[in-house]
């Protein structure tokens, strides 16, 4: 039974429904095993990768459609009602969207806050898609690509050290992310 389970659980079907379980708890996380998956050729790198793209911007969606449907509760509509296409909240959130995005997109900690303020606000939903596709996409390449190029060399292949590569790509990750928050106080 042992070894039913265990050769259910690494067919690439279950493995591509699992990074995109995995991307709604931790993103980053998730694309650094989805990366270490593919160099272990236990999924292909394509499949992987649009797991990975699914599960980010689905849960980003998510995030919106939260906003959204949270202008169903009385006492936050009395708080956002003065907020109107000309109003400075408003403009906050849209002008240079993808540029506010992106930001957010490598700053920890600003997504769900401003994912749903753009559903609270009603922005435009195909343009918050296009941005947060967009941006995804960047994000998900550059880091994807971080982990599985160094993880497919030959030395990789031949060294049990390969998997070192996952506390040192989130500990990159982290100092990346605080460096970017240091930073983003400064504006």
């Amino acid at each position: 039974m042992t070894d039913y389970i265990l050769n259910i659980s690494i067919q690439p079907a279950w493995l591509f429904v699992a990074i995109i379980l995995a991307s709604y708890l931790l993103e980053d996380l998730a694309i650094v095993s989805a990366a270490l998956l593919a160099t272990e050729q236990m999924i292909s790198v394509p499949l992987a990768f649009s797991a990975i793209l699914i599960g980010i911007i689905s849960g980003d969606l998510g995030l919106y459609a939260m906003g959204y449907f949270a202008r169903h509760n009385k006492w936050l509509m009395r708080k956002v009602e003065a907020v109107t296409p000309d109003h400075r909240y408003y403009h906050l959130a849209t002008d240079n969207l993808f540029k506010n995005i992106l930001f957010v997109r490598f700053v920890p900690g600003l997504r769900f806050i401003f994912y749903t303020a753009c559903g609270l606000l009603r922005v435009r939903f195909m343009h918050f898609f296009y941005a947060v596709s967009l941006s995804t996409l960047a994000w998900v390449s550059v880091v994807f690509s971080l982990i599985y190029l160094p993880g497919s060399s030959e030395w990789a292949e031949n060294s049990p050290l390969k998997w070192l590569l996952i506390p040192l790509a989130m500990l990159m990750l982290y100092f990346s992310n605080r460096h970017t928050m240091r930073n983003s106080g400064q504006i």
